[in-house]
C-alpha cells in the first residue's frame, strides 16, 4: 500500500477538455486533485505524520547539547573582611547516547505504527476522493436525467389536462376528470421544482469540489458493460478487503501502537542506562576594586572533562508511573477489541457491496425492460380511454408510471456506477486509475450544456404521443 501521496494525478486517459470538447471524469478528477481542500489537507497531513517516525528514532541516537553562561558574582569573606565582585564565564558541551533504555526502544515502535497508521488513513482519504469525484459528476448527471424526466412529465400531464379539459367542455366525460387531471398535473409542477433545486445544487457541488466552472460534461453512452462484480466470487473481495482495506490496517496498526506504548510504560519503571561525556571550561575574571583580594578561594580559570556511564531508575512518583502502566495495558486490550471490530464491520461491508453490485446489474437490465412495458401499458390504457373502458385516472397512472420507470432506469445506472467503485474502495483497490476506466463509458457526442440546457428539447422526445 505505499504510494508516494506527492506523485502528480496519472490516469491512462489523456484529457481532452477545451472549448470544443466536454470536459470528461478524467478532467474533473484532474482539477479536482489539486483544489479539493479535503484532499489537500490529507496529503499534507500525511506529509506532517511522516516527521512521527524521525521523532521516534530520536530517542535511541546521541543527544548533543551546548550551553553557555556569563555572572555576575559578589562574594564576601567574613574573616578577612574582603568583598570579591567577579564576572565568570562557563561553557558546557555535553554528549550522551542511550545505552539500555526500554522505554526508548518501544517509544520507536510507537512512531513505527503511527506512521504505518497515517499511511492507512492516507489511502483511505485517497480512496474517498475518487469516490468524491465520481459522485459529484455523476450527481450532475443524475439530476440533469430526472429534471428532464420531470419536465416531460409536467408536458405530458399538462396535455393530457388540456385534452381532457377539451373532452369536459363538449360533454364527453365529467367534471371529477378534469379535477382529477388538474390535481396531477400540479403534483408535476411541485416535482419539476424540486428537480430543477437538485440539479442547481449538483451543478454548485461539482463546482465546489474541482473549482472550475464546467460548461458541458459528456454524458453517459446509451450501452454500457454492466456485467456485475468481476470476479464474480464474494469470497475474494472478503479476503481481499480482509487483507488490504485501510480502515481495517490502521485498525490493526492502532493495536500495534497500544501494545507498544504499554511495553513503554512498562520501560519507564526500568533501569536507563547511559554514556555520558563532557566537556565544561570556566572563566573568571575581577571586577571593580576586587582586584586585591582576587585570588583568595578564587580560581581564575578552570577546566574539567568528564566520561562515564550513568544508570537511573525510578523508584516511586505517588503511584503515577504503575498507574500509567495499568492504563496503557487496558487501552490495548480495548485497540485487539476494536481491531476484531472493524474485521467484522469489513467482511459485511464487503458482502453488502458485492450483493448491492451483483444486484444492480441485475436491476439496469429490469428497470429497461420496465420501461417497454410501461409504455405498453400507457398505449393500452389510452386506447381504452378512447373507448370508454378506462378513466382518465388510470390514464394518468399510466403516464406517470412510465416516467418513474424512466427515472428509474436512470437512477439504476449511475447506482451500479457508484456502487462499483464503492465495492472497490472495501477492498482498499480503489485508484484514479478506476476513473479512466469508467471515462470510457462517456459518450463522445452526447453532452450537456450545464448552463444552458436543452430542456424543452429533450424533454419534447421523452413526452408519449398523444393518442386522440
Amino acid at each position: 500500500m505505499k504510494r508516494s501521496p506527492t506523485k502528480i494525478l496519472v490516469l491512462m486517459l489523456t484529457s481532452l477538455a477545451s472549448s470544443v470538447h466536454a470536459a470528461d471524469l478524467v478532467d474533473v478528477a484532474n482539477a479536482a486533485w489539486s483544489y479539493d481542500g479535503t484532499w489537500r489537507a490529507a496529503r499534507m497531513s500525511w506529509d506532517a505524520d511522516q516527521q512521527l517516525l524521525v521523532q521516534g528514532r530520536a530517542a535511541l541516537f546521541p543527544n548533543v547539547a551546548a550551553s553557555y553562561g556569563r555572572y555576575d558574582n559578589e562574594r564576601k569573606l567574613e574573616e578577612l573582611g574582603v568583598t570579591q565582585d567577579f564576572g565568570t564565564e562557563t561553557t558546557t558541551l555535553q554528549l550522551t547516547q542511550p545505552l539500555f533504555r526500554v522505554d526508548a526502544w518501544y517509544g520507536y515502535k510507537e512512531a513505527q505504527s503511527s506512521t504505518d497508521i497515517a499511511q492507512a488513513n492516507f489511502e483511505q482519504a485517497r480512496q474517498d476522493f475518487v469516490l468524491r469525484v465520481a459522485q459529484g459528476y455523476f450527481g450532475v448527471l443524475r439530476a440533469w436525467d430526472t429534471l428532464v424526466s420531470a419536465k416531460a412529465e409536467e408536458k405530458a400531464i399538462g396535455r393530457q389536462l388540456e385534452q381532457t379539459q377539451e373532452r369536459f367542455d363538449v360533454g364527453l366525460v365529467p367534471a371529477t376528470d378534469v379535477e382529477e387531471a388538474q390535481a396531477t398535473y400540479d403534483l408535476t409542477r411541485v416535482n419539476l421544482i424540486v428537480a430543477q433545486q437538485q440539479y442547481d445544487i449538483a451543478r454548485d457541488q461539482l463546482e465546489s469540489l474541482s473549482g472550475q466552472r464546467w460548461e458541458t460534461l459528456s454524458e453517459l453512452k446509451d450501452e454500457l458493460p454492466m456485467q456485475g462484480p468481476q470476479p464474480a466470487n464474494m469470497a475474494d473481495w472478503i479476503d481481499k478487503a480482509q487483507a488490504q482495506n485501510p480502515q481495517v490496517l490502521a485498525a490493526r496498526y492502532n493495536s500495534e501502537l497500544t501494545e507498544n506504548t504499554a511495553k513503554r510504560q512498562l520501560g519507564a519503571q526500568l533501569p536507563q542506562v547511559q554514556f555520558v561525556a563532557q566537556y565544561q571550561h570556566s572563566h573568571t575574571a575581577p571586577e571593580g576594586n576586587s582586584a586585591a583580594g582576587f585570588s583568595t578561594g578564587i580560581n581564575p580559570d578552570s577546566e574539567s572533562k568528564q566520561i562515564g556511564v550513568e544508570v537511573t531508575m525510578p523508584l516511586f512518583q505517588g503511584g503515577g508511573l504503575n498507574s500509567r502502566r495499568k492504563e496503557a495495558a487496558l487501552r490495548a486490550d480495548a485497540a485487539v477489541f476494536q481491531y476484531q471490530q472493524a474485521l467484522r464491520d469489513i467482511i459485511q461491508q464487503a458482502r453488502s457491496a458485492y450483493r448491492t453490485v451483483e444486484s444492480d446489474a441485475l436491476r439496469v437490465s429490469a428497470r429497461k425492460q420496465a420501461i417497454r412495458s410501461a409504455r405498453s401499458a400507457l398505449e393500452a390504457t389510452q386506447s381504452g380511454y378512447e373507448v370508454g373502458t378506462r378513466n382518465v385516472v388510470d390514464v394518468l397512472n399510466a403516464q406517470q408510471a412510465l416516467f418513474a420507470a424512466e427515472r428509474d432506469y436512470a437512477n439504476a445506472r449511475y447506482d451500479y456506477i457508484i456502487n462499483s467503485l464503492t465495492l472497490k474502495s472495501t477492498t482498499g483497490d480503489l485508484q484514479q486509475g478506476d476513473l479512466a476506466g469508467i471515462n470510457q463509458w462517456l459518450s463522445d457526442t452526447n453532452t450537456l450544456n450545464i448552463y444552458q440546457p436543452d430542456l424543452e428539447g429533450r424533454s419534447d422526445a421523452l413526452v408519449p404521443d398523444a393518442r386522440y
